[in-house]
C-alpha cells in the first residue's frame, strides 16, 4: 500500500468520524428546530400557550433532542405569538476534542384566526 493510498483512507475515515458526530445535531438544529417551531405556533389560535409548549416539547423527544439541551419559549404580543426554541449540544470526538453546536429558532404566528376577527 502505497503513502497517497494510506492518507486517503485516513482522510475518508476522518471525515466519516467528524460526519457520524456532528451531522445528526446539524440536521436537528438547521431542520428539524424551523418546522417544529413554526407547525406548534400555528396551533396557538386554537389551543392556548400550554399546548404549544407541550406540542414543541413532544416534537423535539419524537427527534430526540435531549429536554436537559434545550429551552423552549412562546410568548403572546399583539396579534401576534412568538415561538423560541433554543438547542445547544456538543460534538465529543473521543474525549480529545469537542465542538459546540448552538441554534436559535424564533417563529411566530397569528394569535387569532382571521374568522375571529370580525366579531
Amino acid at each position: 500500500m502505497s503513502f497517497k493510498t494510506a492518507a486517503g483512507i485516513l482522510v475518508l475515515i476522518v471525515v466519516l468520524i467528524v460526519g457520524l458526530k456532528t451531522v445528526p445535531i446539524m440536521y436537528k438544529g438547521y431542520i428539524a428546530l424551523p418546522g417544529t417551531c413554526k407547525g406548534a405556533v400555528d396551533l396557538y389560535k386554537k389551543y392556548g400557550a400550554t399546548y404549544v409548549q407541550t406540542e414543541m416539547n413532544d416534537r423535539l423527544d419524537t427527534l430526540n433532542v435531549p429536554r436537559e439541551k434545550r429551552e423552549i419559549y412562546v410568548r403572546v404580543s399583539g396579534s401576534k405569538v412568538y415561538g423560541t426554541i433554543i438547542y445547544f449540544d456538543t460534538a465529543d470526538f473521543y474525549g480529545k476534542y469537542q465542538k459546540d453546536f448552538y441554534f436559535q429558532e424564533e417563529c411566530e404566528g397569528e394569535r387569532s384566526s382571521v374568522y375571529d376577527r370580525g366579531r
